[in-house]
């Protein structure tokens, strides 16, 4: 009996021996957009089956982003997983920069720059109160016909194309209305989506991993879950704040909440301020902590233009708070949140050289980037961007309007989030603030002067509608820059801009 059970171990072992040496390669491969790559299995005699629901020794993948790829062998009725996974990394292009460029069409009121590694041809004309640029490594050609019309600011570059040492890659593509992203300190890119769920995606693999859901959540047009941001030592304090609609469609509000990060989900939901008129537009809604553990936070008129310039309403301002949700004693209004006033509907913030910036729409015109000071008064409804009309002029004489550091001009771009950039991965970005658009749907550097204190000359300009409708950025502490879509369809994405050597 004991010479059988040997020769029955014996034959076990031969039959799953097989499975010590099954993996799959490449382990790692790297292809563009709707190329295609062949994963073989080794090591298994019986039958292969992947998790792209293929089966067999070889396979060919096409995925459309950043993908882990397993497979499993199955041999005399026992299954087993392969020893490692293939990682296929998804890259758009390797650069935003064309090699020539044809502009055909006319350019109405528009700021924009196109640059290209060879060459810039004009065709057609700029019209009045358009400002553009052309720029080409090798020559700029203005073809018969092409005009700049009176009131319209044309120049033309010879120079190396801006961002030409850049990649994309799609992280992850499966999100709806994705608003808020960051980078956490567990080097994930904690994320909201605006039906309410908050989630951990992992950069490397794109996994999305579900933290909570807040059930609360009111999604009423441009209002649901919306600006996030985490505790900054995050180790030690756990917290997690947000910022949301709730309420009915016929009396919306907003709140800001703090939870605690258990490690795997959300708890001890805590109200840090409540009551702040909501609506289906204009909501504001970003989210910042500095260094002295002040809350900052961007609130929108809801409609509401009699909002923004009422001291008493907590609507159409900057607030500012303490994290556990009480009133700085050294706020510019006594027992108030109210830091700034006069704002439409500002969708970015950043804190950066002890200052903070801020991003607004404007209605059909003015779209700004500003300097945020204490008690200061940014115009909003009497004022567009600059005081430059004869009734903007007397307004703003008369309440110490701060101008914008940018506007953009007689046309909306739909300013959305805001970060800055001081990595040494990519040179051409330090000290600059780097922003996305929704109406536009760009990508936009501008350069801060020495000071911090203004924006130098016009925005460089990446992927012009490569992605659609662009809500919000992050960079990671490496230098890479990751934006998120913000087109609905279960299909926004993340997409990873990552700085490569010159």
């Amino acid at each position: 009996m004991k010479n059988f059970s040997f020769l029955l171990f014996l034959s076990t072992t031969f039959a799953f021996g097989q499975y010590n040496n099954f993996y799959v390669s490449p382990a790692n491969a790297v292809i563009n957009f709707g190329q295609s790559v062949t994963l073989t299995a080794s090591g298994c005699s019986g039958i292969i089956n992947w998790s792209t629901n293929q089966t067999g020794s070889s396979v060919n993948v096409s995925p459309s982003a950043t993908t882990v790829i397993s497979a499993t062998c199955t041999a005399n009725n026992q299954t087993k997983t392969s020893a490692n996974e293939a990682l296929v990394e998804v890259r758009f292009t390797e650069s935003p920069c064309p090699e020539n460029i044809s502009v055909n069409t006319g350019l109405s009121n528009t700021n924009y720059r196109y640059q290209a590694n060879n060459s810039v041809t004009g065709n057609s004309f700029i019209d009045t109160d358009a400002s553009v640029e052309f720029r080409a490594n090798k020559y700029v050609l203005l073809n018969t016909g092409f005009e700049a019309r009176m009131g319209s600011i044309f120049k033309a570059y010879i120079g190396g194309c801006t961002g030409k040492n850049l990649k994309t890659r799609r992280v992850t593509n499966t999100l709806h209305y994705s608003w808020e992203i960051l980078w956490g300190p567990d080097n994930f890119i904690w994320m909201t989506e605006k039906s309410g769920k908050i989630s951990r995606v992992n950069p490397q693999t794109g996994q999305v991993i579900p933290v909570y859901t807040i059930t609360e959540v009111l999604n009423y047009g441009e209002g649901g879950l919306l600006g996030m941001v985490l505790h900054p030592d995050f180790n030690t304090s756990p917290f997690v704040y947000v910022v949301y609609n709730y309420g009915t469609t016929s009396d919306p509000k907003e709140k800001v909440v703090r939870f605690t990060y258990n490690g795997t989900t959300l708890v001890g939901q805590q109200t840090i301020l409540d009551n702040i008129a909501g609506f289906s537009i204009h909501n504001g809604s970003r989210l910042v902590i500095t260094p002295d553990l002040k809350l900052f936070i961007t609130t929108g008129d809801a409609g509401d233009t009699s909002l923004p310039q009422d001291s008493t309403s907590i609507n159409g301002k900057i607030l500012r708070i303490n994290i556990d949700g009480s009133i700085p004693a050294d706020n510019p209004y006594p027992g108030s949140p109210v830091w700034s006033i006069g704002h439409r509907n500002p969708q970015g913030m950043v804190y950066a050289n002890n200052k903070l910036y801020v991003s607004s729409h404007g209605s059909s015109l003015e779209d700004e980037i500003n300097l945020i000071q204490k008690k200061g008064n940014y115009g909003w409804p009497d004022v567009n961007g600059p005081c430059d009309t004869p009734s903007e002029i007397t307004f703003c004489n008369a309440n110490n309007v701060i101008a914008p550091i940018f506007s953009s001009g007689n046309v909306t771009w739909a300013f959305c989030g805001l970060d800055y950039y001081n990595n040494s991965a990519y040179p051409e970005w330090q000290n600059h603030l780097l922003m996305v658009s929704l109406k536009n749907q760009t990508f936009y550097s501008f350069e801060l002067s020495p000071n911090g204190d203004s924006i130098i000359g016009q925005p460089t300009l990446y992927y012009n509608s490569s992605f659609g409708r662009l809500r919000d950025i992050a960079i990671s502490p490496e230098g890479k820059v990751y934006i998120c879509t913000g087109n609905g369809g279960n299909a926004d994405q993340i997409i990873e801009i990552t700085p490569t050597a010159n």
